[in-house]
């Protein structure tokens, strides 16, 4: 109770940072939205081996999947970004939009791969009489009673979610062994409707993807006895209102060197290149990144090419994964070693 009233003190600050990134909204958003698709996919899709070096490729929309495992993460892409697209009608909880999301996954990717609804038979009044439904019919029911609790108002919101996603989960609507992928994902789509909009500018799966393991364990607790009705959800609470914690603190300080560098005198192309000039002799653009999430990669590069007319920088190779190397020579900070065996006098005159 106590964590879940900090997290909502953090809450309580979604205009300020709405406000203060409004002119910045576009750039963070889809960048936030690709770190996002990157850590579901190496979450959730472990069984695709696919290169480092060909998954930022394909963060451009001109590049073509080359197999499923590709075009799968490109689907993730897609659905990332679009989440976070203003102009977009919100996700409706329905069996339609999560049957729809399901397909957005699995497009353009082989039958095989795909999920579909479950199939289960029902028993009536004796051994030989039976009867085969679709789990769509019991998603159904599930949505209705959610809709049901929601109304009444009686339970907090980040509760009421994570239990749906339990139930979802476990009643195994769809066929395959992405079941809780789904669930997870369309929690995540869900919390941001209900404020949560720290995901907006804090990648949320980069978080979940340091502390998979025990997301993981919190799943697979929320399954024991799930059938008896004594599921175990508070795991999984835990470890979403420690989640989104975390990302309000973080958002919190990204929030405070915002501010600092848009009050700054100087511009920011200039305070690119400050920084630069402090990196080492050979460095790369996601250095820079690191040090500026929230600069454009429009004001880096121009500065880095305004660095290369004025004789300062040159690259070595091409690409986006290519490094820099500075041509000028910048003051080195001497280390605790090398402060100590300075010699301070003249030995001859000792």
């Amino acid at each position: 109770f106590l964590k879940t009233n900090k997290l909502y003190y953090q809450m309580g600050k979604n205009d300020y940072y709405q406000n203060l990134f409004a002119d910045n909204y576009e750039y963070i958003s889809k960048s936030v939205a690709d770190q996002d698709a990157y850590a579901f996919f190496k979450i959730y899709y472990p069984e695709f081996k696919v290169a480092e070096s060909r998954l930022r490729t394909l963060l451009l929309e001109s590049t073509v999947a080359k197999n499923q495992g590709e075009q799968v993460y490109k689907n993730l892409l897609y659905i990332f970004r679009h989440i976070r697209l203003a102009n977009v009608e919100p996700f409706m909880l329905n069996v339609t939009e999560v049957n729809d999301l399901v397909r957005l996954i699995y497009k353009d990717v082989n039958a095989g791969t795909k999920v579909q609804y479950r199939r289960f038979k029902t028993y009536t009044h004796s051994l030989i009489s039976k009867e085969s439904g679709s789990m769509r019919e019991k998603l159904e029911e599930l949505i209705s009673e959610y809709e049901k609790v929601k109304k009444e108002g009686l339970f907090e919101p980040l509760i009421l979610n994570v239990n749906f996603t339990v139930d979802f989960l476990n009643m195994q609507v769809y066929t395959g062994e992405k079941n809780e992928m789904i669930a997870i994902l369309v929690l995540y789509i869900l919390m941001i409707q209900e404020g949560f909009i720290v995901s907006h500018y804090i990648s949320f799966f980069a978080k979940a993807h340091l502390y998979k393991d025990e997301l993981f364990e919190a799943v697979a607790k929320s399954k024991f006895q799930w059938e008896e009705g004594l599921s175990e959800v508070m795991p999984l609470v835990r470890f979403f209102i420690r989640n989104y914690t975390e990302l309000y603190l973080d958002l919190s300080e990204r929030a405070r060197d915002f501010e600092y560098e848009s009050g700054l005198e100087i511009s920011k192309s200039d305070y690119v290149e400050n920084t630069i000039m402090k990196l080492s002799e050979v460095f790369a653009k996601e250095e820079i990144r690191e040090r500026h999430p929230l600069i454009s990669d429009s004001t880096i590069n121009r500065t880095l090419k305004r660095l290369q007319e004025e004789g300062k920088v040159r690259p070595l190779g091409k690409g986006r994964s290519a490094k820099w190397i500075k041509l000028i020579k910048t003051s080195k900070k001497l280390s605790f070693q090398e402060q100590m065996s300075l010699n301070l006098g003249d030995k001859e005159n000792e």
